[in-house]
């Protein structure tokens, strides 16, 4: 069953703000992909494909991130979300119990 164009677009669209995104909280914590990789526990490399918007990621691994980015999950997907009028993005705290 071939994937629809509309799905392909949404899929790329996504990744797109995804990479964004992560790329903002890092870049506004100072953090390095090395860092924020360690942070997380998972290799640099990925981090460095999904601010690309190259990666096919897990749901494990989009978790680790929040959190290694003191976020909530769904932080992650707020288009541009706390980015200041010069663009940087603000890093929202995530809520602990």
């Amino acid at each position: 069953m071939a994937q629809s164009e509309s799905f392909l677009e949404n899929q790329s669209l996504l990744r797109d703000s995804l990479a964004r995104r992560i790329r903002q909280l890092r870049v506004s914590l100072r953090l390095s992909q090395r860092d924020l990789a360690d942070r997380a526990g998972v290799r640099q490399a990925l981090i460095s494909q999904i601010e690309a918007g190259e990666a096919n990621l897990t749901l494990d691994s989009l978790l680790k991130i929040a959190i290694a980015l003191e976020v909530d999950f769904d932080a992650l997907f707020a288009a541009d979300a706390g980015t200041s009028p010069d663009g940087a993005a603000q890093a929202q705290p995530r809520h602990l119990p």
